[in-house]
């Protein structure tokens, strides 16, 4: 290891000093986003503002996930700053399914409302929007999926991509935020830090302008400012780790859980200045992320399926919403394709899928179009739709389309680093790359030639957690402890994070993966 800590870090992220040096530069939420801004920002601002001189009814439609309600309730706010009255509507996952549709579009008709502004969905909405178009309600776009070459009959669109905003995507709740920009004259640190929460949970590229978002808000955010966050956030400093790990999947229980239009109640959480009401319905967010909790909590030894199967496919008594988390639960146990479905509504089987790393799950049901009633996602995670006739026939064409697709092996880059460097000085000059994320990872580093015995187990025995001394620790969850026997020395993979505990400050090292030592 001749070369410096940071030497390294460079090589591992592929940037020059140079580049190190911008990554840092000195950012504000006034001119995080210079240079950058929709195609035709002008014709959509002056679509709303044209709607509400005439004094027009106007609707937002979110969606049910993180970035969604973000987006929505970015609006809300907004409007509100704007002293315009303004409905919304996010839809139910069981009762409306994803997206804006024919018997909503045909609503906003017979409601006489004026414009309709979907956010979070919206760019391939061909028919409800053409429903409206031809109906004389106007409509805004506000979204970020993958849009096709032809794009909907809409007044106006904002999009990352499509809209030429930059060279990356980012969330439907980060291109509501920038839309507010335009629309108030003023950027609103509360909005913004509702986007940068929908930038973690949709796991959006923490590059550019994602990047610097999130670096404004986490370097200027008090606990305390505002209320409805920092009761998620348990009053801790907002990073990705506490939006990642608390805010976003609180936030996104309620959508998979609630049957029923109440889900729009939380938007009110994030627009309302009504304390009682916050803390009233942030108990009420607790308790469901507790039940969804409890519900995932599932014995995955008790599944009826063949663990010896190259591909994981069942289908049993499970809520639409948590499919995708006990998916993604037997994905990470048995490193091999999974797919969940849900009970049968209407004869129709919905499920979720996942994939480990170097399985492309998208690519895989391009091959299965034959039986698939829907589809979408992303390489790792996708959901489709299938008859309930069909479910064998999908489920064998599955395996054998797995059969003839070995996992291609993903070989991660490391950091060689020396026990002597681990110190709360190198910590920081590896926190001065954060935050960290999709297209942008926390490094991993290689720690060589740890002797065995010194490393302890807890008193159950399910995990390592070993004093070094120098307020370091090496931790090791739900690691055997029979893996170790006959193993004198091993090279340790993971990751430094800075750690605290009643005001005692202590570097951890944590363990990804063991390997033996080459030495």
């Amino acid at each position: 290891m001749n070369k410096s800590l940071l030497e390294r870090l460079l090589d591992f992220y592929h940037i020059s000093y140079e580049e190190y040096l911008l990554l840092n530069k000195d950012v504000d939420l006034n001119s995080f986003y210079l240079g950058h801004n929709f195609d035709d920002i002008n014709n959509a601002i002056n679509l709303v503002k044209g709607v509400i001189d005439k004094k027009g009814k106007i609707i937002i439609y979110g969606d049910y996930d993180a970035d969604g309600i973000m987006g929505t309730s970015i609006l809300v706010k907004c409007f509100q700053y704007l002293d315009v009255v303004v409905d919304y509507y996010i839809p139910n996952r069981y009762v409306d399914g994803y997206g804006i549709n024919m018997n909503h579009a045909q609503r906003f008709v017979d409601s006489h409302y004026d414009l309709v502004i979907t956010v979070d969905n919206g760019i391939t909405a061909f028919e409800p929007i053409e429903l409206l178009h031809n109906n004389g309600v106007k409509v805004l776009i506000l979204d970020h999926h993958q849009a096709q070459d032809t794009l909907p009959k809409a007044d106006a669109i904002c999009h990352p991509i499509v809209s030429h905003f930059g060279e990356i995507t980012s969330s439907g709740a980060f291109t509501a935020f920038i839309y507010s920009i335009s629309l108030l004259g003023r950027v609103d640190k509360y909005l913004a830090t509702l986007a940068s929460i929908s930038v973690i949970s949709d796991m959006m590229p923490l590059l550019q302008y994602n990047r610097d978002l999130l670096r404004c808000i986490f370097k200027d955010y008090n606990p305390g400012e505002f209320l409805s966050i920092d009761l998620l956030a348990d009053h801790e400093p907002l990073n990705e780790t506490v939006i990642g790990m608390k805010i976003a999947p609180r936030i996104n229980s309620i959508g998979r859980l609630l049957e029923d239009s109440s889900i729009n109640k939380i938007v009110e959480y994030f627009v309302s200045s009504n304390k009682d009401f916050i803390l009233n319905y942030y108990s009420f967010i607790i308790d469901m992320n507790e039940e969804r909790k409890n519900i995932s909590r599932i014995d995955l030894n008790y599944l009826q399926f063949n663990s010896e199967d190259n591909a994981i496919i069942i289908k049993g008594d499970y809520k639409e919403g948590i499919i995708g988390l006990i998916a993604n639960s037997l994905m990470i146990k048995y490193d091999k394709p999974v797919i969940v479905f849900a009970p049968a509504i209407d004869d129709t089987y919905k499920g979720s899928a996942r994939a480990p790393e170097g399985y492309d799950i998208v690519e895989i049901f391009s091959e299965l179009n034959e039986y698939l009633l829907t589809s979408g996602g992303h390489s790792s995670a996708a959901g489709c739709s299938i008859k309930r006739e069909d479910f064998e026939a999908f489920k064998n064409k599955f395996y054998e389309i797995i059969s003839h697709k070995p996992i291609k092996k993903v070989e991660h880059p490391y950091i060689e680093i020396g026990m002597s460097e681990l110190g709360f000085e190198n910590a920081a000059l590896i926190d001065s790359f954060a935050p960290f994320g999709e297209s942008w990872p926390i490094p991993t580093f290689r720690l060589r030639h740890i002797k065995v015995d010194t490393l302890t187990f807890s008193r159950d025995h399910k995990h390592i957690i070993t004093n070094l001394g120098n307020q370091l620790k090496i931790v090791y969850f739900n690691y055997p402890e029979k893996e170790l026997a006959n193993k004198k020395y091993i090279d340790v993979l993971g990751t430094i994070n800075k750690k605290s505990y009643r005001g005692y400050f202590y570097l951890e090292f944590s363990c990804k993966e063991f390997l033996d030592s080459s030495n």
